[in-house]
């Protein structure tokens, strides 16, 4: 993922240091965003990764229960 919690919430912060119109906070702000979108997708990944996981369980539970 990159980056702990309070390394993006430094970023945010810092991002406003030199006032609005710095190129220096612009960058701040995109790098801000591809992290967050970065973060969301990685969590909406795992969350397949996992939904998967339990789907092929409860196939061979299925598949266990057909044989008995």
């Amino acid at each position: 993922m990159g980056g702990s919690v309070g390394e993006w919430l430094s970023c945010w912060v810092d991002s406003g240091a030199e006032g609005p119109g710095s190129n220096r906070s612009r960058d701040a702000a995109g790098y801000s965003l591809r992290q967050t979108v970065h973060i969301h997708f990685a969590s909406v990944h795992q969350a397949a990764k996992l939904a998967a996981a339990l789907l092929r369980v409860a196939e061979v539970t299925a598949g266990l229960a057909e044989r008995v």
